[in-house]
């Protein structure tokens, strides 16, 4: 895959031309952002274009031979690390430390890529922090994750950090419909909950996920009502029987992030309207500013999930304060 054939991404995708167009390309390169927004098929294409035998305007030419092994994920200085079981282990380093050693074999960059690079357990971490203290020269290495505190901080200061953003609805769906054939609403509906995410519009257009995706809004609408000893039944049982916790606090995320949305356009419709607010408080102002915290705090969990946190606990903390910011504003949750 070409640099051009990368769904958006157009900042990313000129910073690491210029890199390559001026020679300057740097031995260490980190790329955040959120899951399914494009970071590795980036890495791949990055590695055709370091390696492009008959590049053109600016990008690979993606039929070279070159280009056509890196893209098949076959050629041998193409090296993809990812994790072991729970973790990227210190064999894993160890290995790409003794492939470092020598020359490519036909390229002219060994691209080595970490997906997943917040997967490295500590011991894996610091054997490959000696790898980017000491670069052998030829050699690319690119961390992948989402969020740089994810990693150790001597890792994130010895990399090029590039942050991806999160795409377009339009261009979301678009992909969709062309690419995977998915009917127009449902194409739009996903998009539109994914949060810019590809990946995830994918997993949302599949009716299943949508519906329980309906069902964790149920869940949340339900907590202004309930008792604390009521709250804590269902989160003990939804933490029991979640196939992912993860993917559940990325739904209810979403679930806020659209009543946060609604609310916005409705003040600004309100505004239109009536012309400027009045400088009298408006309860509802006070109850915008909580879903603001309030994403913020789940936010937080989700980090907090990520790093190994007992699940019941986030997910008791994540409810607690749902239910205090919708405290005696049930009315209000209509998303």
């Amino acid at each position: 895959m070409s640099m051009a054939a990368i769904p958006g991404q157009i900042r990313a995708r000129k910073l690491l031309w210029k890199m390559v167009e001026g020679a300057r390309v740097p031995h260490g390169l980190l790329f955040t952002g959120e899951a399914g927004i494009g970071k590795s098929r980036t890495a791949r294409a990055f590695a055709q274009l370091l390696n492009c035998t008959e590049p053109r305007q600016g990008d690979s030419c993606d039929r070279c031979p070159s280009c056509r092994k890196i893209g098949s994920g076959q050629h041998p200085d193409l090296l993809w690390v990812k994790k072991d079981g729970t973790f990227i282990k210190i064999d894993q380093v160890r290995q790409i430390k003794e492939r470092l050693k020598f020359r490519p074999f036909e390229a002219r960059h060994r691209v080595v890529v970490v997906e997943g690079a917040h997967d490295l357990k500590e011991e894996a971490a610091n054997a490959f922090l000696k790898i980017l203290e000491e670069p052998p020269r030829q050699n690319v290495l690119i961390l992948i994750t989402m969020e740089p505190r994810m990693l150790l901080p001597t890792l994130v200061s010895r990399c090029c950090h590039i942050r991806f953003q999160p795409l377009e609805e339009d261009l979301i769906a678009r992909a969709l419909i062309e690419e995977e054939g998915v009917e127009r609403n449902a194409a739009l509906e996903a998009a539109r909950l994914a949060s810019g995410s590809l990946a995830r519009a994918r997993l949302l257009a599949d009716p299943a996920v949508l519906a329980h995706h309906r069902e964790i809004g149920d869940r949340l609408r339900a907590l202004a009502g309930m008792s604390v000893l009521e709250l804590f039944s269902l989160t003990a049982r939804w933490a029991r029987e979640a196939k992912s916790l993860d993917e559940d606090l990325e739904c209810i995320k979403l679930w806020l992030r659209d009543m946060i949305h609604s609310r916005l356009r409705l003040g600004l419709s309100s505004s239109r309207e009536g012309g400027p607010r009045s400088s009298t408080a408006d309860p509802s102002d006070d109850l915008d500013d909580r879903l603001f915290r309030l994403f913020d705090r789940i936010e937080q969990a989700h980090q907090q999930l990520r790093l190994n946190a007992n699940r019941q606990l986030v997910l008791e903390g994540v409810c607690l304060a749902m239910r205090k910011a919708f405290d005696g504003e049930s009315h209000r949750c209509t998303v």
